[in-house]
């Protein structure tokens, strides 16, 4: 009997293996189809507008975008089923305090994905763009605004004879301006209560944190925009958005971790410090508790 033990511990493994990779691959897919629902400006305006200097369209696609763009972190930012160490750690700790009436405090944002689970994502998506659509929204208006002033200079200083040595500065500021748009639904999603110039504020902070990041999340756009536009847009919007979009969050993730850590430390909060998994972690950041809590 006993020589049956391992194969079927080793079976039980392989199993559970089986079903937690087939529900990644079901959630990234899910949230990458909604997704698309979520960001239809930006999907219309990418696949009937190839013409660059219709970039101001391009930017209010993005603003409009903004809500799909968020609601899509808040599912990666719960989703346990995916092999992320920080949901894992959030799920187990709303687990272990699920009896605690004040837990999560409420300038922390509840869990979007209820961590029991593993596959829910479709309704986790629309209730999390409901809930974050006004704010979200303003931060797209906001950065697509700054960005169309950037683009717009960089096409004036491009016509003169001195714009070479401030072109390279505007796009600088735009690829940063990007990095900063996603980092800001980011806390949007994380922290229901910010204030707007808060979240302005140490979105483009953080953007200049780690920003080695930028390389790693600008290659992964390009890449992907570059097999939208050779093998065809319908197959890799289907099939990559969901993976592309995770690999992003994760990107602005580790950037904002600065402030989440920060901000978890000055709770005193056993059970966010755990949360967070902020114990023994620390850093300086110029933000107040009170722009997150009030």
């Amino acid at each position: 009997m006993s020589d049956h033990v391992p194969q079927k511990k080793s079976s039980s493994n392989f199993a559970g293996t089986f079903l937690t990779v087939a529900n990644s691959i079901f959630v990234l897919l899910a949230v990458g189809w909604c997704s698309l629902i979520g960001m239809l400006p930006l999907v219309a305006v990418i696949g009937f507008v190839h013409d660059l200097t219709a970039y101001p369209l391009l930017l209010a696609a993005f603003a409009l975008s903004a809500p799909g763009i968020a609601a899509m972190f808040a599912v990666f930012r719960d989703q346990p089923t995916l092999f992320s160490r920080n949901a894992a750690i959030r799920a187990k700790v709303y687990q272990d305090h699920a009896a605690d009436p004040d837990f999560p405090p409420d300038w922390i944002a509840a869990p979007y994905v209820n961590p029991n689970h593993d596959a829910s994502v479709i309704r986790p998506y629309f209730r999390a763009y409901a809930k974050v659509f006004v704010r979200s929204l303003a931060m797209g208006v906001t950065f697509g605004v700054l960005a169309f002033c950037a683009l717009y200079n960089m096409q004036i200083f491009s016509r003169l004879s001195f714009g070479l040595y401030v072109t390279p500065t505007l796009a600088v500021c735009v690829v940063l301006l990007a990095e900063a748009f996603l980092i800001s639904l980011l806390l949007v999603v994380e922290y229901p209560k910010a204030k707007y110039m808060a979240t302005l504020r140490n979105a483009l902070m953080l953007s200049v944190k780690r920003f080695y990041m930028i390389v790693i999340s600008g290659i992964v756009l390009v890449a992907f925009g570059y097999a939208i536009v050779t093998w065809g847009p319908i197959l890799f919007l289907l099939l990559g958005t969901g993976v592309v979009g995770y690999m992003l969050w994760s990107s602005v993730r580790w950037q904002a971790d600065v402030l989440f850590t920060m901000m978890a430390n000055e709770s005193k909060d056993k059970r966010i410090i755990d949360m967070y998994d902020a114990e023994g972690r620390g850093g300086n950041f110029f933000t107040a508790q009170s722009d997150w809590k009030q």
